[in-house]
């Protein structure tokens, strides 16, 4: 009985811990890929910013939380991080405004905190979708169904029981 709820009290302190589990595990891909200094243009460790006047979007690193110009983004986790959290400084430091030693690149050829490229998310129609043939499909579809039950019961027909 002891040990059940020793299991008990182990397996709720566990589920408590899990929503900080995503946070902490996107800090640790973020540390990973930067160890081997991975590009990563999707911004998937990082937290990307809202798009804000055709500007190119900030990609702040993973442990911010978001990246926007929130009160706290110059201090996260008791360390300065106003150029890693808080989405105006971290454009501010794109390479070719900050100095050269300080500089951020594009995701493409960095980890976070960097700046997603401009043309990064594209959204491309399709040429063809269900719209452009929603009246022709269901007739299609009973022409077809017409079709294999007619050849169906053709081979119905055709096939003879084994005598008993």
């Amino acid at each position: 009985m002891q040990c059940r709820n020793i299991t008990m009290f182990a397996v709720l302190a566990a589920m408590a811990l899990v929503p900080a589990q995503g946070a902490f595990l996107k800090s640790l891909s973020a540390k990973s890929l930067a160890a081997v200094a991975v590009p990563d243009p999707s911004c998937a460790t990082g937290v990307v910013s809202l798009p804000l006047g055709g500007k190119p979007q900030s990609c702040c690193a993973g442990y911010c939380g978001e990246c926007s110009d929130y009160k706290t983004c110059e201090n996260v986790r008791g360390q300065n991080s106003k150029n890693a959290c808080c989405a105006t400084a971290v454009y501010e430091q794109r390479c070719g405004k900050a100095a050269a030693n300080v500089c951020l690149k594009k995701c493409s050829e960095a980890v976070p905190p960097c700046i997603m490229d401009k043309d990064e998310i594209k959204i491309v129609s399709p040429k063809r979708n269900a719209a452009s043939n929603c009246t022709e499909a269901v007739p299609k579809w009973r022409t077809q169904a017409k079709n294999a039950v007619a050849a169906g019961e053709k081979l119905a027909g055709e096939y003879k029981a084994p005598a008993k």
